[in-house]
């Protein structure tokens, strides 16, 4: 039943993720706004659009289940990864399902940041993007 919720995760995630087209928001989600939501039976999943401090804009299609997993696809230079959420004391921590490609996106509200983790037992956390703030 998992790698059946991870298929159609990825699925919907990746079509989500596709080039960054500037839209009006369609959704009332708390915290940020999204770009786009596509409703399904046992899931819902809506799209943010996050500026960053170094100017870089970052999309994230967030996926949440009714079951209560969630995951976040991001497509970030040149790969996208889907990532399952962690909850944390205050926010979310997304970390990739893909040991390789090991990146963790920490929201709060309405801003994140993007670090990277290699797969190695000595490896300490990079941030890649900062101050990520969802444009309205």
């Amino acid at each position: 039943m998992r790698n059946i919720v991870l298929a159609a995760a990825t699925s919907v995630l990746l079509v989500a993720c596709a080039p960054y087209q500037p839209t009006t928001a369609t959704s009332s989600v708390q915290g940020p706004r999204a770009v786009g939501e596509i409703p399904g039976l046992t899931w819902n999943s809506h799209t943010v659009v996050y500026q960053c401090q170094s100017g870089t804009k970052l999309q994230v299609a967030y996926l949440n289940m009714k079951s209560g997993e969630s995951f976040a696809a991001i497509h970030f230079n040149g790969n996208t990864s889907l990532l399952q959420s962690r909850q944390m004391a205050s926010g979310v921590r997304y970390i990739a399902l893909d040991e390789q490609n090991s990146l963790r996106w920490t929201t709060k509200g309405d801003t994140g940041f993007l670090n990277f983790m290699a797969a190695d037992h000595t490896a300490q956390e990079q941030t890649l993007l900062s101050d990520c703030k969802a444009l309205s």
